[in-house]
């Protein structure tokens, strides 16, 4: 309650998910600064999303999204890993993933379209400096490390178009 009547708390709430975009955007690109990326090269704004970069690591490339949400915004690290050809044996192909998918930590690989993607993706709320730097560098790995022992073992190409 105020001296003028309830406090609205849909503009506090409104606040807060301000000031944590906008500390999260602070927080990737001093990431990205400290890892010897130009901003303006990484910057990849795209619809779909409320802020993008994109960063390579070997012959991976990843994208680094925040995500408009119901709640607050998500943080969402992806990377398209493969583009599989049209005759490959999917049962295979999906199974292989499945089961890299229990072994992998924090993120997974899904599908998006006709590419093999690695993706991880959390809430920005109480998002810290550490979180942020092992979700880049664990899809970062993941991707560089399984694209082109997927494309040798089942045929493709690697990499391909992000998704958001």
């Amino acid at each position: 309650m105020t001296a003028t009547g309830p406090r609205n708390t849909g503009d506090l709430f409104a606040n807060h998910r301000d000031v944590n975009l906008a500390s999260t955007v602070a927080m990737i690109e001093d990431l990205l600064i400290e890892r010897g990326y130009f901003l303006n090269d990484c910057r990849a704004d795209r619809e779909g999303t409320l802020h993008s970069w994109t960063v390579p690591k070997g012959s991976a490339l990843a994208r680094i999204s925040l995500l408009d949400r119901a709640d607050f915004p998500h943080l969402r690290v992806a990377s398209a890993v493969m583009r599989p050809p049209g005759d490959v044996d999917k049962i295979a192909l999906y199974q292989h993933l499945l089961t890299r998918n229990a072994e992998l930590c924090g993120a997974a690989f899904a599908l998006a379209g006709d590419h093999v993607v690695l993706i991880a993706e959390r809430s920005t709320l109480d998002l810290d400096r550490s979180e942020l730097a092992e979700l880049v560098t664990r899809v970062l790995t993941y991707a560089d490390d399984y694209d082109d022992a997927l494309v040798a073992e089942f045929g493709g190409e690697a990499g391909g178009d992000l998704v958001p």
